[in-house]
């Protein structure tokens, strides 16, 4: 999730730009009470998470005017929201995994060490639940990969089963519309990181299921990207038409112009960025995975 679900700021009302500014902030400082370095790694994808679940649940917010230390001025925060705290930990929880991943593939000491100072030192019930969940399905996305999966519709399920899950925290009216909602932004979250990252996991002999799913036999990256566009664009905007179809279905108490905003313009031009090459957020959590499961990434086939 991290770096491809953004707001296209511009076309943003001056309020709805300040009012997710104040989630953002909101959930920084949340992420540092709970875990201070991970902070740091707080982006927009967790954010939207808060903002989802607090416009369905919540018919107020409470906000306050605080000082930041980094921007060095005043600014206005969502506070003593539950959904915030629950995408903070969220976030907390899949960075650490995705340090650990750095680690596993890299054997980037600095990863590992990291991951140790951004655990979760104490976590809601349901988090706890969550976390179950989510290693489990991790380790079945993990024995897919490590035998090298040539079916990417498979492997982006069971991503998409995680993000279903993060989504949906209740079982409520809402239940299955958020889970139709996260789902289909999951399996577009891994389908646009693996195209995203397609050229440079052939360079570095990496697994990405595209290479095995549409048979690449040596050629040029760039060339066989523009081979697969075809395929992968059709893929990417049956996702963005499921997730529209949801979003159409929820009842939002506020912040729906936000909403809309970041489903219908935001993920749109992300995924024309991805398919131009123009990409340059930062990594998705595609590749994260259970810390009990340690597994090479290395391409073994002949390239």
């Amino acid at each position: 999730m991290f770096g491809y679900i953004t707001p296209l700021k511009d076309e943003l009302l001056i309020r709805e730009y300040n009012t997710f500014k104040a989630y953002y902030c909101g959930l920084c400082s949340d992420m540092g009470k709970k875990s201070y370095p991970s902070k740091f790694a707080l982006t927009y994808d967790l954010t939207f998470l808060a903002i989802v679940l607090s416009s369905l649940y919540n018919d107020v917010e409470s906000v306050r005017k605080v000082f930041c230390p980094f921007k060095m001025k005043n600014v206005i925060r969502v506070n003593n929201n539950q959904f915030i705290d629950y995408a903070a930990e969220m976030n907390i929880f899949l960075f650490n995994r995705k340090l650990y991943d750095n680690y596993i593939d890299d054997k980037n000491f600095i990863s590992l060490f990291l991951s140790k100072l951004t655990g979760l030192k104490s976590k809601s019930d349901i988090v706890i639940d969550k976390i179950s969940c989510i290693d489990y399905s991790l380790k079945e996305l993990n024995k897919l990969e490590k035998k090298y999966c040539d079916n990417l519709d498979e492997v982006s399920h069971i991503f998409a089963e995680i993000t279903s899950d993060i989504f949906s925290i209740y079982e409520d009216r809402n239940s299955k519309l958020l889970r139709h909602f996260g789902y289909h932004i999951g399996k577009w979250i891994y389908v646009l990181d693996a195209y995203d990252d397609l050229t440079n996991d052939i360079n570095k002999s990496n697994y990405n299921p595209c290479i095995y799913s549409f048979h690449y036999n040596g050629e040029e990256p760039d060339k066989f990207k523009e081979k697969i566009r075809d395929n992968i664009e059709f893929v990417l905007f049956r996702c963005l038409t499921e997730v529209a179809n949801a979003l159409n279905l929820l009842e939002f108490k506020k912040n729906k112009g936000i909403i809309e905003n970041i489903v219908y313009l935001g993920m749109k031009d992300k995924t024309f960025k991805v398919l131009e090459g123009r990409n340059d957020n930062e990594k998705s959590l595609r590749n994260i995975r259970c810390k009990t499961e340690c597994i090479p990434r290395g391409n073994k086939a002949s390239l």
